[in-house]
């Protein structure tokens, strides 16, 4: 039978999963409404970084800097999640809520491929026909109807796409170098100091913003404080589970959006987005990916609690 311990481990990181899914889900409906308010992606980017960071100094009481993690490393994924934000931001200017976050979900790939590429994880046997039909599953639900699926043709934005797949790249780097950073610091000191950070670069931003339609701000707010809960339970998960299964789990932020932007938004939803869909959730259930344990840094009784959850 699970421990107490360890069914309140079990439970606390179900509800950092679930509140990153949330929060996640929600921040592209709120951009999109930000931009029907007449804003521009400069000056989301630059107000959602600013309210983020008063968002993560009132959580954490202060501003501190998380043991054992070298200054250099946290701007690095400060600026690679900078960058996937505001990839993501000019994306939304050409693609709608639903196209983005379709081309997003072949993020757990890459980073699947990237940590088997660097043997932090083991492939399944099903991995490869997982990932195949995973990437015909994104295919199907860039359409929405069935003669655009047959005839190959779609009404995406090339540029669109272009920044939506930048965003892809610099998240999965973002992904795969957290992940280290997680093994000895805090979660919350991290997304701290990442969106301070991420602030700052902001504040050099301030002379292109223009003129702010008052209308902007309120979706500025909310935009900076689901970002904040989004990240800092995003990272917390990836400390419990790792990038991978995190990145895994996160499709699950696909349907989430799909119904949000369906009635918030008023977009199309077709049949062939919602079979792509289910292609896409059994194939990264085949293709289910296992992380390497060091054994010279494991732990004889951690080694037997490992042996025994993979049996």
């Amino acid at each position: 039978m699970p421990s107490t311990e360890a069914k309140s481990e079990t439970s606390s990181t179900m509800a950092w999963v679930v509140l990153a899914l949330t929060a996640a889900s929600i921040e592209p409906i709120l951009i999109k409404l930000g931009f029907q308010a007449l804003g521009t992606p400069v000056q989301l980017l630059v107000l959602k970084n600013l309210v983020a960071a008063v968002v993560m100094l009132g959580l954490v009481r202060g501003w501190k800097r998380p043991t054992g993690v070298s200054f250099v490393s946290l701007v690095l994924v400060s600026l690679l999640l900078f960058a996937t934000n505001a990839f993501c931001l000019y994306a939304l200017t050409k693609l709608t809520a639903v196209e983005l976050i379709t081309i997003i979900t072949s993020t757990p790939v890459a980073v699947a491929l990237v940590n088997c590429v660097r043997k932090r994880d083991s492939r399944g046997k099903l991995f490869w026909f997982g990932l195949a039909a995973s990437l015909v599953g994104v295919i199907l639900s860039l359409q929405t109807n069935l003669a655009q699926t047959f005839t190959l043709t779609s009404s995406l934005n090339s540029v669109g796409v272009v920044f939506a797949l930048a965003a892809v790249i610099s998240s999965t780097t973002y992904r795969v170098k957290i992940e280290g950073i997680l093994r000895n610091a805090d979660p919350r000191l991290v997304s701290l100091n990442i969106f301070v950070i991420n602030a700052l670069v902001s504040l050099c931003l301030i002379p292109w913003l223009g003129p702010i339609n008052q209308a902007v701000l309120p979706f500025s707010l909310w935009m900076g404080v689901a970002a904040a809960l989004a990240n800092l339970a995003f990272i917390a998960a990836i400390k419990e589970l790792g990038a991978t299964r995190m990145s895994v789990i996160n499709l699950i932020q696909r349907p989430m959006i799909i119904v949000i932007a369906a009635f918030v938004l008023k977009e199309a939803l077709g049949w062939p987005q919602v079979l792509g869909f289910v292609l896409v959730m059994v194939g990264v259930q085949m293709a289910q990916v296992k992380p390497k344990l060091e054994v010279s840094k494991v732990s004889a009784p951690e080694l037997e609690l490992a042996a025994t959850a993979c049996k």
